[in-house]
């Protein structure tokens, strides 16, 4: 009975992890439609501040004894200041390449994070390069590739420049994304929960988009212009994906591990490419892009479930 009752919480957390890889992919589209109406970081501030008030519920329910004891916590933690600082850089150069060009092609370069995670491991820090990352980087620019061209007879077709810059900058999103996952490898901050953690990053997003929202002269009478639609997509945003997204998220990687939920990961073009088509109208026009999403779809997932694998298996020798 105990079997069954664990296999069962096994499901539910894996569950979560799905719902939350999903909400996740979800994001580049719904932030897509919310930027027609408002600007950049009323949206960021709006929707972190919401983030910030899930990670101070997850913050009482870990049990620290007042807000002072926090205080006193991130005061010393140098460390979790410069992780934050990562996370606003990536929440930054997100949103930027999100509006600059297609957000299912945004998404398609986020999966290539696992593979620069590991080759910053090797070129900064001397890690020996995981098996088959090379190979499956390759698969994966190839499958890239292939969905970005529409017409093969004019490779640039359909590539404009501002397409081309957004994707630098969803390149460098990701890259800061991959940095931040190896620091966060390398910190020994064992005492910080994940509630805590959240709290903190959320805290120090909330004060660089207020004033850079001040700064650019952001116009928020806008959010009162927004048409039922926008309304919808900036609800979804904030509520679905900063918080339930959030909530279920760090739910199921507590439970079920960073390695089994991190393995879904491939899941958020999924989503990203079904929203894409239904809300912005971002088709795969021709079968060699649909080739190509398969190819990084597959790839991604049978490298990180061999990592996985491999993980697994040092722990248990």
């Amino acid at each position: 009975m105990l079997t069954a009752k664990r296999q069962l919480g096994v499901r539910l957390y894996l569950a979560l992890g799905v719902l939350g890889q999903l909400l996740w992919g979800s994001y580049p589209v719904m932030a897509k439609r919310v930027l027609m109406e408002v600007p950049k970081f009323s949206l960021l501030l709006v929707s972190t501040a919401a983030s910030l008030g899930v990670g101070a519920w997850l913050v009482r329910r870990e049990g620290w004894p007042s807000w002072r004891a926090v205080a006193r916590f991130l005061g010393r933690e140098k460390a979790l200041w410069g992780l934050a600082g990562f996370v606003v850089l990536r929440s930054v150069t997100n949103i930027y390449a999100i509006d600059m060009t297609r957000a299912t092609w945004v998404q398609l370069v986020y999966l290539l994070t696992p593979f620069m995670v590991a080759l910053l491991g090797h070129w900064l820090f001397g890690e020996a390069v995981p098996p088959y990352t090379y190979p499956a980087l390759t698969l994966s620019t190839v499958g890239a590739v292939l969905v970005l061209v529409r017409d093969w007879s004019q490779v640039a077709a359909g590539l404009s420049g501002r397409d081309a810059v957004g994707l630098g900058v969803a390149f460098a999103s990701m890259l800061s994304l991959a940095m931040y996952f190896q620091m966060v490898r390398r910190s020994s901050l064992r005492s910080a929960g994940p509630g805590l953690i959240m709290f903190q990053q959320s805290l120090a997003m909330v004060a660089t988009y207020a004033v850079l929202t001040v700064a650019w002269g952001e116009d928020w009478g806008a959010w009162l212009r927004m048409a039922p639609g926008g309304w919808m997509a900036a609800a979804w945003v904030v509520l679905v994906v900063f918080v339930v997204g959030q909530v279920a998220q760090i739910t199921a990687i507590g439970h079920a591990g960073a390695t089994l939920i991190t393995s879904l990961m491939p899941l958020r073009l999924v989503s990203a490419l079904a929203l894409g088509a239904w809300v912005l109208g971002e088709y795969l026009e021709t079968p060699l892009q649909w080739v190509g999403a398969a190819v990084v779809l597959v790839t991604v997932s049978a490298y990180l479930w061999l990592q996985g694998t491999a993980a697994r298996g040092r722990r248990r020798a």
